[in-house]
């Protein structure tokens, strides 16, 4: 039925022609939209993101004794201690403020913080916790950030092998090594 064909009294109905093309329009409309908004949302958040997260790593460069660390693994584990604890950037930015007023060496540290800072106490074991072990959090709030890239793996790289990681094909270990008698 064409427009001319519709009796003048009868509601609007789009063919379906002009239905699909209306909705891709909308559709297309909303997705540019909400990219924009979150583009703009995201660009806002950025600025102090990117001041919690410098300071995070040179949080994490001292704690570990690190020059280099993975960015993306210390993204992960910055939102992960973030998620568990909405107050992690501001206890972050305070550790570093007395790390930097008291000069206190990294390996005191700890011990330190546990005499005289209680507050800040539990940060430094949660951030080298996550960065060797590769997780974030406890118990069921555990999550896995990292595997063959946590820190406790390279320094034993060249003699053990990480677990679920095997040096030969699968059953190599069923057959026995030839020893050699020299």
């Amino acid at each position: 039925m064409t427009s001319s064909q519709r009796p003048p009294s009868s509601p609007f109905a789009p063919s379906r022609r002009q239905f699909l093309v209306a909705t891709s329009v909308l559709a297309t409309l909303s997705v540019v939209g909400l990219g924009a908004l979150s583009a703009a949302h995201a660009q806002a958040a950025s600025a102090s993101t990117d001041a919690d997260f410098d300071a995070f790593i040179e949080l994490s460069k001292y704690l570990t004794g690190k020059t280099a660390l993975d960015i993306e693994i210390g993204r992960a584990i910055l939102t992960g201690l973030q998620g568990d604890d909405a107050s992690t950037s501001a206890t972050i930015a305070q550790l570093n403020a007395f790390v930097a007023r008291t000069n206190t060496p990294a390996n005191m540290l700890q011990s330190v913080l546990d005499a005289s800072q209680p507050a800040l106490a539990k940060l430094p074991k949660k951030v080298v916790t996550a960065w060797y072990l590769g997780v974030v959090g406890t118990g069921k709030n555990a999550r896995t950030v990292a595997y063959e890239q946590a820190l406790m793996y390279p320094p034993i790289a060249d003699v053990i092998v990480m677990p679920s990681y095997a040096r030969g094909v699968p059953g190599y270990w069923a057959t026995p090594p030839v020893l050699s008698h020299s």
